[in-house]
């Protein structure tokens, strides 16, 4: 079956909302896995950061088989093509003279995996994502043109990843300003919004120790009060599904050696999820 013929179905518009998270986007595979195999289909994929890069991925094939490609895609993720060593370490990274730590080469190689199309316009399903503009601090959505460049910029992390340049302007992670853009979903007139934030978990706040624990924890407590502000604004005769997170302990941002059990355990939490509320809806 064709994503034209899946698209056929009808039904509420549904937007899938995917929001950042780095290396923890393998949960975000199981989730889509979940959701594919119970037949759910977007008619608009909204994606920040690594969520624009599963997102495209979706906008392509939303498919059981998509989801599989993806999967395959993010097994073969090594760390040290993202982030590879440097002669320097530790804090004095930071005094480097360059834009970013880390070349973005990794990140290009991988979305090319990861993108069938050149442009955004030629992906069977509309597909969106947001960067940041690094002179104005506003938001900018890309829902056309080249691909690489619009998700290079979508998740070009702060420090880590030299900012893009798109038409004479320098552009870094969206997440700075929307990390899980459910607000641009709702513009759209959606009618259903099914949320994947791998940031949704309970876990209580460690106590800060450093002044870099005190900064990261800061980002954190920002982006939550961004999504639970958006989620209270929209309109009640949108349905919203969040798909639950899962919590996956302490992860080094640079590991990708439990990407298959993250994809795993997303993968059994969200079809359980998914086959409560339905059977809640139908009970």
């Amino acid at each position: 079956m064709t994503v034209t013929d899946l698209m056929s179905r009808r039904g509420p518009r549904t937007a899938w909302v995917l929001g950042g998270g780095g290396n923890l986007g393998s949960i975000q595979v199981g989730m889509l896995r979940a959701l594919a195999d119970r037949g759910e289909i977007p008619d608009l994929v909204v994606g920040c950061s690594v969520g624009a890069l599963n997102g495209l991925a979706m906008a392509a094939d939303p498919s059981p088989e998509g989801v599989e490609r993806l999967r395959r895609t993010w097994l073969d993720v090594r760390g040290d093509a993202l982030f590879p060593a440097t002669k320097m370490s530790g804090p004095w990274m930071l005094l480097k003279k360059s834009p970013s730590l880390y070349p973005d080469d990794g990140l290009r190689d991988l979305i090319d995996r990861c993108a069938p199309y050149d442009r955004i316009e030629e992906y069977p399903i509309p597909f969106e994502c947001v960067a940041t503009n690094l002179a104005t601090g506003r938001a900018r959505w890309f829902d056309r043109g080249r691909v690489d460049h619009a998700v290079l910029a979508s998740a070009a992390l702060p420090a880590a990843l030299p900012p893009v340049e798109i038409d004479g302007d320098r552009f870094i992670d969206g997440a700075v300003v929307d990390n899980v853009p459910i607000s641009r979903a709702v513009h759209h007139g959606i009618e259903r919004i099914i949320i994947l934030h791998v940031g949704n978990f309970d876990r209580p706040r460690p106590t800060p120790k450093r002044p870099i624990d005190v900064l990261l924890q800061s980002f954190s407590i920002a982006r939550n009060f961004r999504f639970d502000e958006d989620l209270a604004r929209v309109p009640d005769d949108v349905e919203v599904v969040v798909i639950p997170g899962i919590d996956p302990g302490s992860v080094k941002r640079n590991d990708f050696g439990r990407t298959a059990e993250l994809i795993e355990r997303a993968h059994a939490s969200t079809a359980a999820f998914l086959d409560l509320r339905a059977h809640h809806r139908t009970g």
